[in-house]
């Protein structure tokens, strides 16, 4: 066997990186999961969730209209959640799995387009507020300060 390869120095997995890489993918799947629901189920999950509001703790107008602005949400603009929560769960995990620079590049693109469609498509009371956008560009660029430990794509190694 050719150990030539063995030689060449890996990329390691920052503490930095694991920890945005899994924190972004349950935050990602935890809202892919929650939009499937209201997609499939509009009916079943305004019911379950209207029925919290007999709860004593979730008995709160806040939450009420939290619920009233679920339910009025199409479901096609669930989809397209579902779509862009979906890259920034990959991008995630390429950037974590595979230490590959395009997986940030696909996670921003999955930002910009939930920013886009949270505040143009969708608008109302589900647009970002100013620290929901300042958080979010944070974390980006902590994404970005990770792109030094990835992997640059090799020419000897590129598809053709």
């Amino acid at each position: 066997m050719n150990d030539s390869n063995s030689n060449i120095k890996q990329p390691k997995r920052g503490i930095l990186l694991w920890i945005l890489s899994i924190c972004t993918m349950i935050q990602a799947g935890n809202n892919m999961l929650l939009y499937a629901l209201f997609l499939l189920f509009p009916d079943k999950m305004g019911q379950a969730v209207g029925n919290l509001t007999q709860v004593p703790f979730f008995d709160d107008a806040a939450f009420k209209e939290v619920i009233q602005i679920l339910q009025s949400v199409a479901g096609w603009q669930y989809a397209l959640l579902i779509l862009v929560e979906m890259a920034i769960f990959a991008g995630a995990l390429i950037m974590l799995w595979k230490l590959k620079p395009i997986g940030f590049h696909i996670y921003t693109i999955g930002q910009i387009g939930l920013f886009c469609i949270l505040n143009f498509v969708i608008g109302g009371k589900l647009m970002m507020t100013w620290e929901a956008i300042i958080w979010t560009i944070f974390i980006v660029l902590l994404f970005a300060s990770q792109l030094k430990y990835m992997r640059k794509p090799d020419e000897n190694t590129q598809e053709q």
